[in-house]
């Protein structure tokens, strides 16, 4: 396994080692029901004895939908950098008694480093959840995931949630103000035609692009404590945002800071809540290989 990440995955797995514990509770309500979907949307390629790869896996949520399908005759591997995610999820496949089908692995997702001893073109389906966006290079990934992961005419299925509110204003101020992001903002304001531009020219046939489910998102901004806590979890905790924001001097991020202060008061309701409903979009692409 490579332990050389690069700083931006390096900041990521800080961040989801932070929150692993809470991760389940904190998008329990926003992600209702979306792992199911991912895997309701590979149609035949996840069934009984399938072998499904997980990127991104996370807490294990779209893996374990995939284990009930795949059933004991099957085998579902997911990979993330996180090792505290693995060590939860690795814990509940034992605790639920699917760890005889189920194994999760920490590697650099983005860099594909899967064990040798899983092979060439074993997969029927590999899934990804929420997580396509922070790939550094995703039509590479796609194109070794076609040519080496997938057995012939195999599914990729891939969500995102959007609009998150107060991460598209961030990028929406931010960006003409000097900040590099660090991955296409087009993922937070236009999902579909982000997702149909990173299959274009790769070695997928894009099937589908449709939002599948909805739920409603709600940032407490009700007074200055309240926003400046809100603006501390995007701007300091969330890596996966704001990678590189600390390159930037003082003033620059000041003057982000109040543009994007600005942005969210117009966005309060009587309340003082920002309320977004965010919808579930998923991809479906076949291997061209």
């Amino acid at each position: 396994m490579s332990t050389n990440f690069s700083p931006y995955v390096t900041a990521l797995q800080t961040f989801y080692n932070n929150v692993g514990r809470s991760y389940n509770t904190m998008t329990k309500s926003v992600h209702a029901n979306g792992p199911e979907r991912i895997v309701e949307a590979a149609g035949a390629a996840i069934k009984e004895g399938s072998s499904v790869l997980d990127l991104a896996t996370g807490t294990g949520k779209v893996a374990f939908a995939a284990a009930g399908k795949v059933g004991a005759s099957g085998r579902v591997l997911g990979i993330d950098i996180s090792d505290e995610f693995i060590s939860l999820a690795t814990k509940m496949a034992e605790d639920t008694g699917v760890s005889d089908r189920v194994e999760f692995l920490q590697r650099d997702v983005g860099a594909l480093d899967l064990p040798e001893k899983s092979g060439k073109r074993w997969a029927d389906a590999v899934t990804c959840g929420s997580a396509i966006a922070m790939f550094a290079c995703p039509k590479a990934l796609l194109n070794t995931l076609a040519g080496e992961v997938l057995k012939p005419r195999g599914v990729f299925v891939a969500d995102m949630w959007a609009t998150h509110l107060p991460a598209k204003i961030f990028l929406d101020v931010a960006v003409p103000r000097g900040f590099e992001s660090p991955f296409d903002p087009l993922w937070l304001s236009d999902t579909e035609e982000a997702f149909r531009r990173v299959f274009d020219g790769t070695k997928f046939e894009l099937e589908r692009v449709e939002k599948v489910g909805e739920s409603t998102a709600r940032w407490d901004a009700g007074s200055e404590e309240k926003v400046e806590a809100l603006w501390n979890s995007l701007a300091v905790e969330q890596t996966w945002l704001s990678f590189g924001l600390d390159k930037l001097d003082k003033q620059k991020v000041e003057d982000i800071k109040q543009a994007w202060t600005k942005e969210i008061e117009a966005y309060k309701d009587e309340e003082g809540v920002v309320v977004k409903e965010m919808g579930q979009w998923i991809a479906v692409a076949g291997s061209k290989e």
